[in-house]
């Protein structure tokens, strides 16, 4: 008798401890989409899975879930893997765009279990130049609008930064601005590149890149120099003079007054004019010249009283390039120092 319930004792047990060897699992869900942890819509997308021997037999099914959405109907767990079109639900609707959709299983049981987290998208990362038309030729120094539309991935994703290019023909690429790629435009000084400097006139390619990804137009443009060249903003009109001694028509003009914006060359050279002769050269600018120092100028007849109301004279500042090309030209007022 005791041998008989020892016997029984461990035939019980035995069929307990197989019971637990083939409990019903499902585990090592995985999504194996084009882009890592990204799925876009209508992509053909493989749900894979493991499970435990407790499934054996096409009866034995599951349903996929996309966050709390059925993206499957029932399913042999056997079958370990599902074809699912992205973002598409068992009813034939779509989830919309979103960061953070859970990939479930759940067991004939409704036990769910978790897979990985994916982030769904209506199309890949695209944006399009439709300012300028490909062809267009804009003038340096003028002003421009550079638009360009995105994709929905961007106002997902919404830390996205456009980098916007000029892409020379030689295979250079001079950044124009770095910018938001939601904004969807850009103002842009013509010509003019992220670093300051100003592009010569040719023929450009532009384009846009934004980090990893690259999928945009290019249009071609050409660059002309305008009728006035560069813009220089004087910020001072009445430029000072100072009596010399010893001589009644002559005059020192220290070029430290002339102080301007300019979006123009780097380097460029200024004259003095009066009613257009050349009165002084006043010499070389840029960011890296030391000012030049006090300039003697000769006038025709010494000015009676302060200011030089005699007809003409016209005075003005003449902008060279450092080939000689004239940039701008201001009119100024010139007024002796008390």
């Amino acid at each position: 008798m005791k041998r008989e319930i020892a016997l029984s004792f461990l035939l019980f047990l035995g069929v307990t401890l197989v019971m637990a060897d083939v409990a019903p699992q499902i585990f090592n869900i995985k999504v194996d989409s084009s882009w890592d942890g990204v799925v876009v819509k209508n992509e053909m997308v493989h749900i894979r899975w493991a499970h435990s021997a407790y499934y054996t037999g096409a009866g034995q099914t599951c349903r996929i879930f996309c966050g709390d959405q059925v993206i499957s109907p029932a399913i042999p767990v056997i079958n370990k893997d599902f074809v699912w079109t992205g973002g598409r639900k068992a009813d034939g609707t779509y989830l919309p765009q979103g960061k953070s959709y859970r990939i479930t299983i759940e067991n004939a049981d409704y036990d769910a279990l978790n897979g990985p987290e994916i982030a769904l998208i209506d199309e890949l990362p695209k944006f399009t130049i439709t300012a300028p038309p490909n062809g267009q030729t804009l003038t340096i120094g003028s002003d421009y609008t550079i638009r360009w539309t995105h994709s929905a991935y961007f106002n997902l994703f919404n830390t996205a930064k456009l980098l916007l290019l000029l892409n020379i023909l030689d295979g250079s690429e001079p950044y124009i601005a770095e910018v938001p790629v939601v904004n969807d435009q850009f103002a842009w000084k013509v010509g003019k590149l992220r670093d300051g400097s100003v592009a010569a006139p040719g023929d450009y390619r532009l384009s846009a890149e934004q980090n990893e990804y690259w999928n945009c137009n290019e249009v071609s443009i050409k660059l002309v120099k305008g009728l006035i060249g560069p813009i220089f903003r004087l910020n001072v009109l009445k430029i000072w003079i100072d009596k010399l001694p010893d001589c009644p028509m002559c005059f020192s003009l220290d070029p430290k007054q002339i102080k301007f914006d300019s979006e123009g060359p780097l380097v460029f050279d200024v004259e003095l004019l009066r009613n257009g002769v050349v009165l002084a050269k006043l010499g070389r600018f840029g960011p890296r010249l030391a000012v030049p120092g006090p300039v003697k100028i000769v006038l025709e007849q010494e000015p009676r009283g302060r200011m030089m109301k005699r007809l003409p004279p016209k005075y003005e500042l003449r902008f060279l390039s450092t080939k000689g090309e004239v940039l701008h030209r201001e009119v100024i007022q010139l007024e002796m120092a008390k």
